[in-house]
């Protein structure tokens, strides 16, 4: 990143159409607004006591392993069947909340939340150093907390914001030349989610074309010996758990489940519901590539881009458009301050612009339940307290989709089923003993997300295939038809009993 040369008193910018000033107002205040929303639900989603996302439970699990000084990273093909997706410190960091919190989402939750606010905070820097103008960082910083995928993200006790946010603390003090101490956070990141490498990327590219690629290899040279060390102090203190079981989940994840259609389904949704974020992203990066100086962004955002198109794992949801539509802020923000210096067609432009936004901004307000997993009617404290109840009174083991509420009732949790199908599929365990369990009716409760026997829901099965996008095994929801009945549905769970249950049990 090209720094600026410290500012000079801003002279009044040229004459142009009066209109602008009553847009920037009114954009201003629409981000204001959007602010005090997401804090709104950031205190209403960190202060829920239950599960709201499936990813939630699966890193509740582990940190309360971690409390308890148990194996982070335990063998995959063993019960209980705890699966680490992630590299070590977002899970560390729970861990150090729970043993005070006991069973809780709550620390976990204000670790996403404050990196979330810390994203915006680097993003909004990051268009004031570069253009000097304060609305343009107001506004891009109001943007990452304004836009929906980061209104639900942020606040869920999921690795994503953390990772974001330490890749975005390193990017910006790169930009100010403090490239050694740069290179810890995005090790951190790397430390949080290894996928999370475009903004270390892009700074070491702009290095490259500043300073000439002999530097920028030796400096990149001693990035990846950080990483490296801390990924080895990770397997060393884990016995070598770390390194099977993430080699494991990212042979069996990352990359197998890359097609178009899974592409245009996680674009197509927010695409149709908030199209105007993702214009102004486009035009923010087509006029970053068009301007020299600000092309180290463009080349930021294609990083950004690259991890999220190729990812491809299996449950790959809109947290995969968080850092590109993050560097789409940054670039909307610079746009903005240097066309509102210019007069005519550049004002006409954000006139348009800026009311579009207005408006985007509106209608979201107005269809929170959208977005917004709180406000969906099938969620509720009653239906969560439910859950938890019956798992804490069951007389047996308890088979939940959301294992968080399996720990919220102070019971281990025997497998995760999306974690459990995908080691299945590649044959890092045999799912048959979990299969005859629920055959034989062992589970004194399973608790689902659908119902299996509803004929939309096998309308859309296919035969042989594992269940709702590869979230429950087939064999074990065949032993489930065959085995168990479905007694109640409290809110979006499904309650099911064994139709018998075994002598003994």
């Amino acid at each position: 990143m090209t720094r600026r040369p410290k500012a000079e008193p801003q002279a009044a910018g040229p004459q142009g159409l009066s209109l602008l000033p009553v847009i920037t107002v009114i954009l201003g205040v629409m981000v204001g607004v959007q602010i005090a929303i997401f804090l709104l639900h950031a205190y209403q989603t960190i202060t829920f006591p239950y599960q709201l996302d499936y990813g939630e439970g699966p890193i509740l699990q582990i940190a309360l392993r971690v409390a308890r000084g148990q194996e982070l990273y335990p063998p995959i093909n063993r019960p209980p069947y705890v699966i680490a997706s992630y590299e070590p410190l977002y899970y560390l960091l729970s861990a150090l909340g729970v043993r005070i919190t006991g069973p809780s989402f709550l620390v976990g939750r204000l670790i996403s939340f404050l990196s979330a606010l810390g994203a915006a905070t680097c993003v909004a820097l990051v268009v004031w150093w570069r253009t000097g103008h304060r609305f343009s960082a107001y506004v891009a910083g109001g943007l990452v907390l304004a836009m929906p995928h980061f209104l639900v993200w942020a606040t869920l006790m999921r690795v994503d914001m953390l990772a974001l946010a330490l890749a975005l603390v390193g990017y910006c003090l790169w930009a100010r030349q403090r490239r050694a101490a740069a290179m810890l956070p995005f090790a951190l990141g790397v430390f949080t989610r290894r996928t999370n490498i475009a903004a270390m990327g892009a700074a070491f590219t702009q290095y490259a074309r500043e300073r000439g690629w002999r530097p920028a290899v030796r400096a990149f040279a001693a990035q990846v010996l950080l990483i490296l060390l801390l990924l080895a102090g990770g397997v060393l203190v884990t016995r070598g758990g770390m390194y099977h079981q993430l080699s494991q989940h990212t042979a069996s994840s990352l990359g197998k489940a890359w097609s178009w259609a899974q592409l245009w389904s996680l674009i197509w949704f927010p695409l149709k519901v908030w199209p105007i974020y993702f214009v102004i992203t486009v035009i923010g990066a087509i006029y970053c590539l068009a301007q020299p100086s600000q092309r180290s962004l463009f080349v930021f955002f294609i990083y950004a881009c690259v991890i999220f198109l190729t990812g491809g794992r299996i449950g790959s949801a809109h947290n995969y458009l968080l850092e590109p539509t993050a560097v789409g802020a940054m670039m909307f923000g610079v746009m903005w301050a240097e066309l509102s210096r210019r007069a005519g067609l550049a004002r006409l432009a954000l006139i348009v612009i800026g009311g579009a936004i207005a408006m985007q901004m509106s209608w979201t307000d107005a269809h929170l339940s959208y977005t917004i997993s709180l406000l969906r009617a099938e969620i509720g404290p009653n239906s969560g307290r439910y859950i938890v109840e019956r798992i804490r009174e069951a007389d047996g083991p308890v088979l939940c989709e959301d294992v968080g509420m399996t720990e919220l009732a102070g019971k281990e949790a025997p497998l995760e089923p999306f974690e459990f199908t995908q080691m299945a599929r590649h044959h890092a365990l045999d799912p048959a003993p979990v299969f005859r369990q629920v055959r034989a009716g062992e589970y004194a409760l399973i608790i689902t997300r659908f119902d299996p026997f509803d004929p939309h829901e096998i309308e859309l099965h296919h035969p042989g295939e594992d269940w709702k996008a590869g979230r429950w095994p087939d064999g074990l929801i065949q032993a489930l038809v065959a085995s168990y009945r479905l007694e109640q549905e409290v809110g979006p769970y499904f309650v099911f009993v064994p139709k018998v249950r075994p002598p003994g049990l």
